[in-house]
């Protein structure tokens, strides 16, 4: 029989939404495992970060080690969106200075090792086999290096991003948006000089790019799955005859190279029947997935993370605990997010009655049930 090591709380998952519960929790002397799938080695779509990003990563004391770790500063973005002429969208005004682009990756690790070193025990290359709630404990058997270990928990913490926790509903989704991205290696400071990120809408949807730290860059069409080739083998001239489109996001691309394959990834828009239950709650993309377009998901993520570590600390761990404002919190953050998505989405009318555009506009609104 497997030995079972007893902890105050594991997390699944150790993305931003992970880490950053993990590091408020053993910070209060609460006995954390987390249980991470990788080793944070293959590429992580990552996003702009806004300036709103230092208050929450002072509040995690990683603020220093965040801005010595080579993330590239980033004055704004530039939207061509509504019509042909570009606008500026500057942080000048913002009290905590530029955004970021970061290296997803090392942004990730850095808050795994910064649970660690809070205390918390994380566990890299650990698939979860098997989640269940039984006497009041939570009981996880998961494998790690091809050894199955198992935990006891009094709370657990669904942080598994997109994936789907066996103990909810299946989540519901209100768009099919994925992106297709490439990354760029080798790409000369010279070959971008600004380092704003570009947002570009196209008649089949709208384009990401940026240039992100140790001379990567990345370009993204983002769209529809069902308005992509149904052959992966004509993805390619498909995402090159759409970049043709396009006036400024390929003025950037021409001066990329060394590209990689490209990669789709899920980006709809999502939500959580409940964002918690008996003893659990659920973080970042595991409650509920936003629009790359907002550019919120890892400050969401974080943000969830430290309110969810509050609320389970809060309550001294009883077994009783009700979780109702959490939810609340995100329910509220989520109807705003919804109303927003939809009011700039509705400003882009030059293809109003091509599939793309037509599914973002007219009168939408989020009713939670």
């Amino acid at each position: 029989m497997l030995e079972q090591k007893h902890y105050d709380v594991v997390i699944l998952g150790g993305g931003p939404a992970g880490t950053s519960a993990a590091i408020t929790l053993a910070r209060t002397g609460a006995s954390v495992a987390l249980c991470e799938r990788s080793r944070y080695q293959e590429n992580r779509v990552g996003e702009m970060l806004s300036p709103w990003i230092r208050p929450l990563l002072t509040q995690l004391g990683q603020w220093e080690q965040f801005r010595q770790a080579g993330h590239l500063s980033c004055p704004g973005m530039v939207c061509c969106w509504g019509n042909s002429q570009p606008y500026e969208n500057e942080f000048i005004f913002n009290p905590y200075g530029s955004g970021w682009q970061i290296d997803r990756n090392s942004f990730d690790r850095s808050l795994a090792l910064a649970a660690t070193e809070a205390g918390a025990n994380v566990f890299f290359h650990t698939l979860v086999v098997d989640v269940n709630y039984e006497e009041r404990f939570w009981k996880i058997l998961v494998r790690k290096d091809g050894e199955l270990r198992s935990f006891k928990a009094n709370f657990l913490i669904n942080a598994l991003g997109r994936s789907q926790f066996p103990h909810t509903k299946e989540k519901i989704y209100l768009d099919s948006l994925v992106g297709v991205a490439q990354f760029f290696q080798n790409v000369s400071d010279f070959a971008i000089d600004d380092r704003r990120t570009l947002i570009e809408a196209t008649e089949v949807g709208w384009w990401y790019s940026a240039q992100l730290p140790r001379g990567k860059a990345i370009a993204v069409l983002m769209t529809d799955r069902d308005l992509l080739p149904v052959k992966p083998k004509d993805l390619e001239a498909y995402w090159k005859k759409s970049l043709l489109t396009t006036i400024y996001t390929i003025a950037r691309v021409n001066f990329w190279h060394s590209a990689n394959k490209l990669h789709i990834y899920d980006a709809r828009t999502s939500y959580q029947d409940s964002f918690s239950g008996q003893q659990w709650l659920s973080v970042g993309d595991a409650a509920a997935t936003y629009d790359p377009l907002s550019a919120q998901g890892i400050i969401k993520a974080i943000s969830n993370g430290i309110n969810a570590a509050h609320a389970i600390a809060s309550s001294e761990f009883s077994h009783a605990v009700s979780f109702n404002d959490y939810n609340e919190a995100l329910l509220s953050s989520f109807a705003t997010y919804t109303t927003e998505r939809h009011l700039y989405y509705d400003r882009e009318r030059r293809w109003e009655h091509t599939s793309f555009w037509q599914r973002r506009q007219g009168n939408h609104k989020f009713l939670y049930a």
